[in-house]
């Protein structure tokens, strides 16, 4: 009987930590980024180009893929938590809540929440050609 016993115990103890080792993985998969758009607009006096405004919404752990904005001009503004800005060839960058940095036509970025408990929000601004495509995934 006392084998019996300190095998449920051992079955009791290894299920509980087997369960709690599955809720931490998924209380952690990070979530998808959300991109809501805010306005787009002509430039005014350039015909073949638009303003495109975005609010972005990273969840905990959450990325986009590396990618480039063909041809346009992009402007971020970290309005809640850190997104770590990571451009190919030179780094990362954390752009923390009230940071603002450029990135320049067709340079290979990408944006990331390292974070594991706070979401992040950034306001981008975006002057493209009007027929270009918002984003182009490439491989860094």
């Amino acid at each position: 009987m006392t084998i019996n016993k300190a095998l449920i115990t051992t079955a009791v103890v290894a299920a509980t930590i087997g369960l709690a080792l599955l809720l931490e993985r998924s209380a952690h998969t990070p979530g998808e980024v959300k991109g809501e758009q805010l306005l787009v607009a002509d430039l005014a006096g350039e015909p073949d180009k638009e303003v495109n405004m975005q609010l972005y919404t990273f969840p905990p752990g959450a990325s986009v893929p590396w990618h480039i904005h063909a041809d346009a001009h992009e402007f971020d503004y970290e309005l809640e938590g850190t997104v770590t800005l990571q451009i190919e060839g030179q780094g990362s960058k954390p752009l923390k809540q009230g940071e603002a940095v450029y990135v320049a036509p067709n340079v290979v970025h990408r944006g990331l929440n390292v974070s594991r408990t706070q979401p992040a929000k950034v306001l981008v601004v975006r002057v493209k050609p009007k027929e270009s495509p918002l984003t182009t995934e490439v491989q860094p």
